[in-house]
């Protein structure tokens, strides 16, 4: 936002990465009042022309997210629905029974970017008893994951660094490196601890 990024440019770098990339899945991650002052219905055509497949809106929760998500789904497009450590086991299976392929877990109370302060341990016992509740359901953990935490999360569906993707550029930036070398290596390093 700061350097003057609009939606309609994130549009615009998705459908040029998935002219190269056509099978790689492309999630927007985002809040509520964007797509609302864009239009649902135009953003959703967007995310349709531009090749997005799905979305995470954080600060639309199940069941206020019921009639955004029926219309994500016309469009094939998936919306993330969010579960939380705190998260009752009754309303844990009303949103997965609600939801489409994915759900996205947060594995602590935290803002984004935070320390991870729960043990990995600790977040795949938790991880696992909602897998439970629909096994064919992917499950991706959020929030904390680094190199340093990542190989005690691996059995996960998926896991979601953002944050620590984000710091990479912006130290690359602060450190005049280039950022998509200094990101590459990251994910690198990430992604060979999974396996």
């Amino acid at each position: 936002i700061k350097n003057g990024i609009k939606i309609n440019d994130v549009f615009e770098i998705a459908k040029k990465f998935k002219f190269s990339k056509k099978t790689t899945p492309i999630i927007l991650m985002g809040y509520y009042n964007m797509i609302y002052q864009y239009n649902e219905n135009k953003f959703l055509k967007s995310c349709e022309n531009s090749g997005v497949d799905g979305v995470i809106v954080v600060d639309l929760p199940w069941p206020e997210n019921k009639k955004f998500a029926k219309k994500c789904k016309t469009k094939n497009i998936c919306f993330v629905q969010l579960l939380s450590p705190t998260t009752s086991n009754l309303r844990l299976r009303e949103i997965i029974k609600d939801s489409h392929e994915m759900c996205y877990y947060i594995s602590m109370l935290s803002t984004t970017g935070g320390k991870l302060k729960v043990s990995p341990k600790n977040i795949m016992k938790n991880y696992f008893k909602i897998k439970k509740i629909k096994i064919n359901k992917n499950l991706v953990i959020g929030f904390g994951i680094t190199t340093n935490t990542i190989s005690g999360l691996k059995r996960a569906d998926g896991l979601v660094c953002g944050s620590q993707i984000c710091k990479e550029i912006t130290n690359s930036f602060q450190k005049r490196q280039n950022p998509v070398t200094n990101v590459s290596k990251l994910v690198y390093n990430l992604k060979r601890r999974t396996i």
